[in-house]
């Protein structure tokens, strides 16, 4: 079953980012959707409730939240709604990437891939990311 608070994030997210698409308006957020919900564990992990991180995004500058395996930090947001912002601008960085045109999980995962979003394997990745679809939409 969808999470209704998350589904509204995911919704924001994909808004905003088609609003800044160059005429590109296709990212669906329910693709948005199953990508939070695949990395934060189902809205469960630490980055996710105390951190309001909704998708492992990391920076250079030193924090307390340190990535167990790179050199960077993860981000720490004020609140879930001020990610969901931050995300729906920066998913236009993979515009070159193919995210606007992204028809399926698959496809919206391999876009991420391309830009250097995850480092899984892009089928394990789009896995995650399809079982948070069933859960959520059946």
């Amino acid at each position: 079953m969808v999470n209704e608070y998350f589904w509204g994030l995911a919704q924001k997210a994909a808004e905003i980012a088609n609003s800044l698409g160059n005429g590109n308006n296709n990212i669906k957020p329910e693709l948005v959707y199953c990508q939070f919900a695949h990395a934060t564990g189902n809205f469960t992990s630490d980055l996710c409730t105390q951190y309001n991180n909704l998708g492992g995004l990391t920076q250079t500058e030193p924090n307390d939240t340190p990535q167990p395996d790179g050199n960077c930090y993860y981000m720490q947001f004020n609140s879930p709604e001020a990610y969901a912002d931050y995300f729906g601008r920066y998913l236009r960085l993979y515009e070159e990437d193919g995210i606007y045109s992204a028809e399926t999980i698959p496809e919206y995962a391999a876009a991420l891939y391309r830009g250097g979003y995850f480092g899984d394997a892009v089928d394990n990745y789009a896995a995650g990311m399809l079982a948070a679809y069933k859960e959520a939409f059946g």
